[in-house]
């Protein structure tokens, strides 16, 4: 009676032991762990948000756990924008202004903040932190080719970059 005690107790003892080091390794390797999700890309919550009907983005900025971007609702106001950076839900909005300012014509031709993304992506950059339409430029602080974080000036109508400045060396 006692072996058959010991081995019932052994056994379970070791689906016990195997079951909490097996489950965990499961779950840290099946990519839907916090840790593991990617994060939507800027292109990709920009079509998300302009296929709510959200335009003319302003800013996008990547935070600790969300997406900030100021952009024109439906309505015409400008709002803030708070959205999950894993499914591009829409967490929060807050109206800036009920009215969007006329634009001048000079800013009706600028580059879309779209637009100026993917010129500074073709030029090397990488993992956009933040892209916003400043006074006469885009300010976009993003990696560099060489690995760096660095600060950008954008030209609003060729994309060129007119500044550079270095945040962090790798």
């Amino acid at each position: 009676m006692r072996t058959k005690t010991l081995i019932v107790t052994l056994t379970l003892g070791a689906g016990l032991l195997a079951g909490g080091v097996i489950v965990p390794v499961l779950a840290a390797s099946n990519g839907t762990g916090a840790g593991q999700a990617q994060w939507l890309t800027p292109h990709e919550v920009q079509l998300k948000l302009e296929a709510s009907g959200y335009r003319d983005l302003a800013k996008l900025e990547r935070e600790n756990d969300k997406y900030e971007i100021k952009a024109t609702d439906r309505d015409g106001r400008f709002v803030k924008i708070d959205v999950d950076p894993f499914t591009g839900a829409i967490l929060k909005t807050e109206v800036k202004r009920d009215k969007n300012k006329a634009a001048t014509t000079a800013e009706a031709t600028w580059l879309t903040l779209h637009q100026a993304q993917v010129k500074v992506e073709a030029m090397g950059y990488r993992d956009i932190k933040e892209i916003e339409r400043d006074g006469d430029k885009f300010e976009v602080t993003a990696t560099d080719p060489d690995g760096r974080l660095v600060e950008l000036d954008i030209a609003p109508f060729s994309g060129e970059v007119l500044k550079t400045e270095v945040k962090r060396n790798n």
